[in-house]
């Protein structure tokens, strides 16, 4: 009788610890019909923003080459921000790419800065 417990509280946690996990892969509350892109900005909260879907559409073609350039300096920029967090003690792997530990890490990492800030002023009024 006891290990029927132990098995159902061990599956309980399990399933409720996998259901609180969030996902940023999708925006929250997609609208059927629409189309979504990821803004990411080093300063702010990641955020999905609805675009023209005719403007994805375009934007698949070939790209020039100093779209080519940019989108390389993008990912060093982000490799750079993504070994910031890492030396900071976040558990992220350094991928140039923006993807589900970097945008947990860089919610805590604005948090924990924010918490920072308001220490400092508060420390400055007394």
């Amino acid at each position: 009788m006891k290990n029927i417990i132990k098995i159902f509280l061990v599956t309980l946690l399990t399933f409720t610890s996998q259901l609180n996990a969030q996902n940023y892969d999708f925006p929250k509350n997609p609208k059927p019909g629409k189309c979504y892109e990821q803004c990411f900005d080093y300063d702010k909260k990641f955020e999905w923003k609805e675009v023209d879907c005719d403007k994805l559409a375009t934007q698949k073609n070939e790209k020039t080459n100093e779209e080519l350039i940019k989108c390389e300096q993008e990912k060093i920029k982000m490799e750079k921000y993504q070994e910031k967090l890492k030396t900071l003690g976040y558990d992220i792997d350094i991928t140039g790419c923006v993807d589900n530990k970097t945008i947990i890490a860089h919610h805590k990492y604005l948090k924990q800065r924010k918490k920072d800030e308001r220490r400092k002023r508060k420390a400055r009024s007394e």
